[in-house]
């Protein structure tokens, strides 16, 4: 842009403004929108079944390490500068949602496996039964595509006795031992029940709550021009 430095006295010189933007689309395109495509298959993980354990924390591993590759593609293509740029920003608040996910449901899973007498987790597609009271479980499957026979499995699984005291014979000692029993096991499904309610609930309104802050910030710089160069 060529202005006049004072437009009544001309003889003053003139003045060269160049604004220096990038290209906002292509931006979208080829970073955010792949980011915010990774970042719904990340909460989508907190509707798995929670004998889905190992798929919850691959899945959000391997969206970790897509992100990681993008910000490192990203940052190489864009100029060195010595301040954190918006799009690293952006990144690096993509890259901490799968992090923080991984470490929620590995405690949920911590607070649930041990205050269930029969849990229940996935064996080669096959949702069995572990820490039952029966020394020995029979999986049946049926392929119904092939006309396969019914093939028959067994499982020993072994009880898992939290507390000695929970057998003893001295009624007070029973008894107190029950009592802490389902108090740990009240207390540890109050934790899992904040754990679910913070996947499902807090940590979108988290990031609703980060992108509209996020882009407001960068649009309101990107649309005016405060970053010129006179």
């Amino acid at each position: 842009m060529l202005n006049y430095t004072n437009q009544n006295d001309y003889d003053k010189g003139v003045k060269v403004v160049l604004v220096l933007k990038r290209r906002i689309i292509n931006e979208m395109m080829t970073t955010y929108l792949p980011t915010v495509l990774i970042l719904i298959i990340v909460y989508s993980t907190n509707f798995f079944k929670h004998f889905f354990f190992e798929a919850v924390v691959t899945v959000n591993l391997t969206a970790l390490l897509v992100l990681t590759t993008l910000f490192i593609s990203v940052s190489g293509s864009l100029p060195p500068t010595a301040y954190v740029k918006l799009v690293d920003v952006w990144l690096i608040f993509a890259q901490s949602i799968p992090f923080f996910e991984v470490l929620l449901h590995t405690f949920i899973d911590n607070m649930r496996t041990e205050d269930s007498e029969s849990r229940e987790i996935n064996h080669h597609g096959v949702k069995i039964t572990v820490n039952s009271k029966d020394e020995e479980k029979k999986i049946e499957t049926d392929n119904m595509n092939n006309n396969a026979p019914r093939l028959n499995r067994k499982i020993f699984v072994r009880e898992i006795v939290n507390s000695e005291n929970l057998t003893n014979r001295n009624e007070e000692i029973l008894v107190k031992a029950r009592q802490l029993f389902y108090k740990n096991a009240i207390s540890r499904e109050v934790w899992v029940n904040v754990g679910e309610i913070t996947a499902i609930l807090i940590i979108p309104i988290f990031i609703i709550v980060f992108s509209i802050i996020y882009w407001w910030y960068g649009l309101s710089h990107y649309l005016s021009n405060e970053f010129s160069l006179s």
